[in-house]
């Protein structure tokens, strides 16, 4: 199959599945993977205490350090890259994403709900994090949308795996038709 122009970068609000899909997709079609927020706790540590103790503006040059390694990192060149869900925000991560085949998992606060619960680990969501997500993701969608080449129905049932073959499916599809245009899964 021809495929669209590689890596592949995951986007999408936090709990969206992002990680679990590319270890579907890397693990199913034998792609290297790498999750940023993964790269960030292993330097750093727990992300929660990353924003407690240095900020979230600290947080976001650290986090686009990595997005751009990753995306430089040859290891990756023909693989799939999960960013954290904020990355896409941020004026340094954009420009990285131009040119680059970019899949927003779009999903909604029903899909989310098991995951966020309690959200210690997400402190963004915090005190209420199903009305706190629901804010962000109203905030982020317009810029989710803008930057994906391919968009993707995450919302529940559906599963990790499924979302990973349509994601396959689409990236052929992308490889086929014009360079830039927006396919939906």
């Amino acid at each position: 199959m021809t495929r669209a122009p590689l890596p592949v970068v995951l986007i999408g609000p936090m709990a969206a599945g992002k990680s679990r899909v590319a270890r579907c997709l890397a693990g199913r079609y034998g792609m290297a993977h790498a999750d940023s927020d993964q790269v960030i706790e292993a330097r750093h540590g727990a992300i929660a205490r990353l924003f407690r103790e240095r900020g979230e503006a600290e947080f976001r040059r650290l986090e686009a350090a990595v997005v751009a390694e990753l995306l430089d990192d040859p290891r990756y060149a023909e693989g799939v890259i999960s960013l954290g869900g904020g990355a896409p925000m941020s004026p340094l991560v954009q420009p990285l994403l131009e040119g680059r085949t970019v899949a927003y998992l779009d999903v909604d606060l029903a899909t989310v709900r098991p995951r966020i619960r309690g959200g210690a680990s997400r402190p963004l969501l915090q005190p209420d994090p199903e009305t706190r997500w629901s804010q962000i993701m109203a905030e982020r969608r317009e810029t989710f949308e803008r930057l994906a080449t391919i968009t993707l129905d995450a919302r529940a049932p559906r599963s990790a795996s499924q979302i990973a073959h349509d994601l396959h499916t689409a990236l052929g599809a992308a490889a086929r038709s014009e360079p830039g245009k927006d396919h939906t899964a």
